[in-house]
């Protein structure tokens, strides 16, 4: 291996960790995240999106270096919109996880027929998270963005399939990391949150999946217009 093809997996190595900050990237993630304040656990989140990200962007620089196939400009846009959608739908179903995360009383029986109730609280938890929910939009997000930029251009570029697959698989592990890290530091800071007060952990919640839904929206209308 000569020190072009080094510097090019490099570049892709780097390139990956760059694409993984995008914004509809971060706002996808965070909505899993805020589930699940704990770092170990929120660094999974963004592990099973980069593998979910990665599975799209393999399938299709496949395409374009076994069968030589060039992607219809009007693809992008509809990748696009389908991000849009998914920010949208996580940003609806974060709030509405979030609006239930209430105290509230359930009636009870018991066996010599007395009632009675009790309150308690839906907290943020895993039964929350379907398990493939974070790799399903990473499969979403791998379809549109920076990726075609990023990988699926300069693989056009490498004469050699096996380099080309490496560089795929360096974007995507720098994609991986640079996620995983996201998951682990927003989910200390999550956890931080919980541990002072409810209160600024739903105000935050309310923030970022408020902002999540507005930026699914401006995603939208760009590409419908």
């Amino acid at each position: 291996m000569n020190y072009q093809q080094i510097l090019l997996l490099a570049t892709g190595l780097v390139l990956g960790m760059r694409h993984a900050f995008d914004r509809d990237h971060v706002a996808a993630v965070t909505h899993f995240i805020s589930l699940e304040p704990d770092p170990i656990k929120s660094a999974w989140f963004g592990f099973r999106w980069a593998i979910g990200h990665a599975v799209t962007v393999l399938a299709l620089g496949s395409l374009i270096l076994l069968l030589r196939l060039k992607l219809d400009p009007a693809f992008e846009r509809y990748a696009e919109l389908a991000v849009g959608v998914t920010l949208v739908a996580l940003g609806l179903w974060r709030l509405t996880l979030l609006a239930q995360e209430r105290r509230h009383a359930h009636q009870h029986e018991h066996r010599r027929g007395a009632h009675h109730s009790h309150a308690h609280s839906h907290e943020p938890g895993r039964e929350h998270v379907h398990r493939f929910a974070p790799t399903l939009v990473g499969i979403v997000h791998g379809a549109s963005g920076t990726a075609e930029v990023f990988v699926l251009l300069p693989i056009t570029l490498i004469s050699t399939t096996w380099l080309a697959y490496l560089y795929i698989g360096l974007f995507s592990m720098g994609c991986a990391l640079a996620m995983s890290a996201y998951g682990y530091v927003v989910g200390r800071f999550y956890r931080r949150a919980t541990a002072t007060g409810q209160r600024i952990y739903r105000a935050l919640v309310i923030a970022t999946s408020g902002s999540g839904l507005v930026l699914g929206l401006m995603w939208i209308a760009r590409n419908l217009s």
